[in-house]
């Protein structure tokens, strides 16, 4: 069973470093920029976005869980994040991550299912996102839970 839970400000410094760490990557491999230049890009939008960390308005820090019930004490599989747009009608997803082992397995989509049925109750209409176009793992899922392309992202480095 797979639940998401606020996540708690004593977690946010594990978030901060895995989020820096694999945002910047992500800049590298889009971009180019040095290592050393893409995690400063990433620690600086963090702070930018986060300015109160797990206590930023309209910012949810989410922890993904699995195992959630009586017997079992639930363990943390990933990270979601997103912010309420356009008057709360819109929910960006900012981040959204299962851990290498838990991926592959279904996780994903039943995450996206369970923050799916709670926005309604709360007036959002839509979730966006942006996803790399190299992920296609992660495409493939956006696809098959009913996302649809809206556009491209595009960038010209000037030297």
């Amino acid at each position: 069973m797979i639940t998401l839970r606020d996540m708690r400000s004593d977690e946010f410094p594990a978030y901060r470093d895995y989020f820096i760490v694999d945002y910047a990557d992500e800049i590298v491999a889009t971009y180019g920029y040095s290592l050393e230049k893409s995690r400063t890009i990433a620690a600086r939008a963090l702070a930018v976005d986060l300015p109160q960390t797990t206590d930023t308005s309209d910012h949810s820090l989410l922890c993904i869980e699995e195992g959630a019930c009586e017997d079992t004490v639930p363990a943390t599989i990933g990270y979601l994040w997103y912010k309420l747009l356009d008057s709360g009608e819109t929910v960006f997803i900012l981040d959204f991550v299962l851990f290498e082992a838990f991926r592959g397995q279904g996780h994903g989509k039943a995450a996206l299912q369970v923050l799916e049925q709670h926005l309604p109750d709360s007036g959002v209409e839509e979730i966006k996102l942006r996803v790399a176009a190299d992920n296609r793992r992660a495409l493939g899922l956006y696809e098959r839970v009913g996302f649809t392309v809206t556009g491209y992202n595009m960038v010209k480095i000037l030297e």
